[in-house]
């Protein structure tokens, strides 16, 4: 360090005080680091029943019943009618809808990394749906492969 008075002597600069406000600082960036990835932008056709408590959901297959319309993953695969229960779908509805979650089961089973993660699907719900409909996409998508659902809520204010 350097002292006043004495000029025979060069400066020096102690380096440990510095390198422990920059291990503190790298360690308060690493814990701050979100570790979830995920922010899911909504369809435009859903308002979501509201939860006090909400976990945020990882990458996953999403189901989306819109008011008038059943969508996977964005892409459209029929419309509703309002008030619609899951037995008045038409065969071929229900048959589109289990093909298509059986194949991203099945690519899930065979690319994911955690073989519990590939089971999950995500579900985006209007509120306004009744249980039926509900419950029996559920269960085409429990027949098709996945056995854990993540419910997509708002926060209730």
């Amino acid at each position: 360090m350097a002292t006043v008075g004495d000029n025979d002597s060069g400066l020096s600069l102690n380096v440990m005080p510095m390198l422990d406000i920059f291990s503190v600082l790298i360690l308060f960036l690493l814990m701050s680091f979100s570790v979830d990835p995920v922010s899911h932008d909504l369809s435009r056709g859903v308002i979501l029943p509201e939860s006090s408590v909400l976990v945020s959901l990882d990458e996953r297959p999403t189901i989306v019943l819109e008011r008038d319309a059943i969508k996977v993953n964005d892409q459209l695969l029929f419309r509703l009618h309002h008030g619609r229960r899951f037995s008045h779908l038409k065969r071929h509805e229900v048959n589109k809808l289990f093909k298509l979650l059986k194949s991203m089961s099945d690519a899930n089973e065979r690319y994911a990394k955690n073989k519990d993660r590939a089971k999950e699907i995500a579900l985006e719900i209007d509120k306004s749906h009744k249980f039926s409909l509900i419950k029996g996409v559920m269960h085409t998508a429990q027949q098709a492969g996945f056995i854990k659902f993540k419910l997509m809520v708002s926060k209730a204010i």
